[in-house]
């Protein structure tokens, strides 16, 4: 067989050349900057507004009861909701010792309804558990339903998320009733606008795409977790926190609190638990515990494009919530055996 010539291997190497440019620019993209996140979150994830009706409580929404179905690049899943428009429809025990209220990270999106960490929760360490998490709640909507739906928990596992915040801060500002029109109004226009640029098909993915790369609106990865976790205000969040928290003494005096942060895309602060513990000190009628899911949870546990955790995450936090209620069992015991 003919060798090629040196000539012939520099002209293909030459011609290669542009080729691995492109490789070498879009996996600098994909793998080294935020863009591929930004790009899902704001232009192609399917989300489950269809499934969701609006209710006149202070809650302002809930799921349809039944099942829904989602489908994304990372995942296939449905939703199963029980009669009170919940995560609960494999349930058959209508008991329950914990309630989990939190945004949608425990209610589970991305995964199976035998996946969240609630499931795992009742199945994996057998404490009767009832699901009341909701995609975008934060903590009033969610203690307004936790006093509707779970009132009767000895043990509540509360998900805090970053973007509770804004929403923290509005309902200390507003009366219930200005809170739920306004959240009821901005919800609606958010599903308004999704549905709009749904219907652009892949004209806004390609436009977005167009936009975040001219006005380079997106960073390095390393940059963009630096920023977030300088940028947020943690000790504000943790006063709007337990300021909430306080209003609803009624419901959550005598209950054992197991309080966490799961933050989109596995930026969770190590600054979380010191700064939320020294201001639930300050309730001295509070019985509670602070998880630190810094270091419990890792960007394995996330899913690559979408923000929310994945199966190994759900696996995690149940196992970490579990260990928290043994332990207070074994001291003095609320459940009955």
């Amino acid at each position: 067989m003919k060798r090629p010539t040196m000539k012939k291997i520099i002209f293909r190497a030459i011609t290669l050349v542009p080729l691995l440019t492109i490789v070498a620019v879009v996996s600098y993209f994909i793998f080294f900057t935020n863009l591929p996140q930004l790009l899902y979150s704001q232009s192609v994830r399917n989300l489950n507004f269809d499934c969701l009706e609006f209710s006149s409580a202070s809650y302002v929404y809930k799921m349809k009861p039944g099942k829904c179905r989602v489908r994304n690049i990372e995942y296939d899943m449905i939703f199963t909701s029980d009669a009170n428009g919940f995560r609960n429809g494999i349930r058959t025990d209508a008991a329950y010792d914990v309630a989990v209220i939190g945004d949608s990270h425990a209610h589970g999106f991305g995964v199976a309804d035998n996946q969240t960490f609630a499931s795992l929760l009742e199945s994996l360490h057998h404490f009767k558990t009832v699901n009341l998490a909701m995609g975008s709640y934060a903590t009033m909507r969610e203690l307004e339903v936790l006093n509707e739906y779970g009132k009767d928990a000895k043990y509540v596992a509360v998900q805090y998320c970053p973007n509770d915040f804004s929403e923290n801060d509005e309902s200390l500002r507003l009366s219930k009733e200005e809170f739920r029109s306004r959240a009821e109004e901005n919800w609606r226009s958010l599903v308004k606008s999704y549905h709009e640029g749904k219907a652009l098909g892949f004209r806004k993915p390609l436009r977005d795409l167009a936009l975040m790369l001219r006005e380079h609106s997106y960073s390095s990865k390393s940059n963009w977790k630096r920023t977030v976790e300088a940028n947020r205000q943690m000790e504000q969040e943790a006063v709007g926190f337990a300021t909430i928290v306080d209003r609803y003494r009624l419901l959550l005096e005598g209950k054992r609190l197991i309080i966490f942060e799961v933050a989109g895309s596995g930026i969770n602060s190590p600054r979380f638990k010191p700064a939320f513990e020294m201001e639930l000190a300050k309730l001295g009628w509070l019985n509670y515990r602070v998880l630190n899911t810094s270091s419990l949870l890792d960007r394995h546990d996330y899913f690559f494009l979408d923000d929310h955790i994945n199966q190994s995450g759900h696996a995690k936090l149940a196992e970490a919530i579990a260990k928290e209620i043994r332990e207070w069992e074994s001291q003095k015991a609320l459940i009955a055996n």
